[in-house]
């Protein structure tokens, strides 16, 4: 395919300019970028419970009764939950445009299908699925910074970074479970006596902490 009948089809297929493109493409490298810092950070509220946790249990039970009931509220706090719930707000945008993408692809591949039909020498199909994987971001190949990238690499760069967007918001969602249901379990805890309570705590965290993100 010529660069000519490359950006048609790309353009076709994304139905957006190459200036669209480039805008999308530098919005979406900066929210992955933010949403991975806030993962990271998010990572570190229970890697730090975790760590507290296991600390703790040098002290005496008494002592320790408050110092795990200071750990749970530490991690629950109003801040970190509203935190988590921006950032999933601010990826919904993207996840939204995947299936777009996708159904853009679809179009593009019966499209192609039925040229294919009426050339000389059709193509095989195993190269028109690479061309279609190229076009829709499911290469693994390296992406070139978007000045240079043609209008093809950025509809694949967009469709990756839209996914890479999508499977971090699912983690930052799971985390926002954990913390609710951590903050949640800790309130109900309240009315248990003292013996009690000091077990159902402790329990709780080694929940939360169970199953990495």
């Amino acid at each position: 395919m010529g660069k000519d009948d490359e950006r048609r089809s790309s353009q076709k297929m994304s139905g957006a300019s190459k200036e669209d493109l480039v805008q999308e493409h530098v919005e979406l490298v900066k929210r992955e970028q933010d949403l991975n810092q806030k993962f990271q950070e998010i990572k570190g509220i229970f890697q730090k419970l975790e760590e507290t946790y296991q600390t703790s249990k040098g002290t005496f039970s008494i002592q320790r009764y408050g110092q795990l009931k200071s750990m749970i509220k530490e991690a629950t706090s109003d801040s970190n939950i509203q935190s988590i719930q921006q950032s999933i707000q601010a990826g919904q945008g993207a996840q939204s445009s995947v299936a777009g993408l996708l159904s853009k692809a679809k179009e593009f591949s019966c499209d192609s299908q039925g040229k294919a039909q009426t050339a000389a020498k059709p193509a095989s199909k195993s190269s028109f699925l690479k061309k279609l994987k190229n076009l829709t971001g499911f290469s693994d190949d390296p992406i070139r910074d978007e000045d240079v990238m043609s209008e093809a690499d950025l509809v694949r760069d967009n469709g990756r970074k839209q996914r890479s967007i999508q499977m971090v918001s699912g983690q930052l969602s799971k985390a926002l479970t954990k913390l609710e249901k951590l903050k949640q379990d800790y309130e109900r805890s309240k009315s248990h006596a003292p013996p009690k309570r000091y077990v159902d705590l402790k329990d709780m965290i080694k929940t939360a902490v169970a199953e990495k993100l």
